[in-house]
């Protein structure tokens, strides 16, 4: 059991970096969000898509490349709440394991 309490001490700690993680990746995307070179790209991005003009192959695959973003970004967790009711859990576990050997 010994074993086992010191894999869960690990994954709980793996959870907790986790949520650390979580939170500058969020903090990173707001940051690029936000920029205004970035924001420039964007708006240019969706002219191109709303007039369609003459075909451009740099835009298209910048178009490309910005779904495929939002698509990933779309899977990350918002926040790190589940990492935190995660670690909760486990907290609880070692415990209930420590005082019921």
């Amino acid at each position: 059991m010994e074993n086992t309490i010191q894999k869960l001490e690990k994954l709980h700690s793996s959870v907790q970096k986790l949520e650390t993680v979580l939170q500058e990746v969020w903090s990173l995307i707001d940051e690029v969000g936000d920029d205004d070179a970035f924001i420039e790209l964007m708006n240019k991005a969706k002219k191109y898509q709303s007039k369609k003009q003459n075909s451009d192959e740099s835009m298209e695959d910048f178009i490309a490349r910005i779904d495929e973003f939002d698509d990933c970004m779309g899977q990350i967790p918002e926040d790190g709440m589940a990492a935190v009711d995660f670690e909760d859990a486990i907290s609880e576990l070692i415990e209930w394991m420590k005082n019921n050997r």
